[in-house]
């Protein structure tokens, strides 16, 4: 059985993230149905025993976890970890811009520590940033979150900064 790889989250703003992933050929979780390789896994991921039947579910039908990227509301960093224990290459949280607030430093580093102990997956995050333009600011469109994290999780960089992060009082 082949490795696969899990979205979570990946029917709304990372849809397009989801597609080009099933693009490459490789096998994720997804609601779509215009892939043959998109297996949806519908369940509530705040809720911690459907989300382990759920995962042991996917890993029966489809083998291991590659690589994961997550889009969890909440960054529940003990949800995280527990997701990522599971994952054999490469964990990717996908953050909003809060996480890279300058009066707040340790959040990023937060989770570099928490992921410190493992020796798998590597922990990639991908901080979803704004975008200066015109005069003013606006967050970022689907598609450049997408193309962020996909470009985050094929990364050596541990963090990603999707957008721009700075000068923080430009945020929208």
């Amino acid at each position: 059985m082949a490795e696969h790889d899990l979205v979570i989250g990946g029917s709304g703003m990372l849809a397009g993230l989801v597609e080009a992933i099933a693009r490459q050929g490789r096998r994720l979780e997804r609601l779509a149905k215009r892939h043959p390789n998109i297996h949806p896994l519908q369940l509530d991921y705040t809720h911690d025993a459907a989300l382990d039947a759920g995962l042991a579910r996917a890993v029966q039908a489809h083998g291991p976890l590659r690589r994961c990227v997550a889009w969890m509301h909440d960054d529940s960093k003990d949800r995280a970890l527990r997701i990522a224990r599971q994952v054999g290459e490469v964990y990717c949280e996908v953050l909003g811009s809060a996480s890279a607030d300058p009066a707040r430093p340790e959040g990023l580093a937060e989770w570099q520590t928490l992921f410190a102990p493992l020796s798998q997956p590597k922990l990639r995050l991908a901080v979803l940033g704004f975008t200066v333009e015109g005069g003013g600011s606006r967050w970022l469109y689907d598609d450049e979150i997408s193309a962020g994290a996909l470009q985050a999780l094929g990364s050596e960089n541990p963090v990603t900064i999707v957008g721009t992060v700075t000068p923080w009082d430009a945020r929208p």
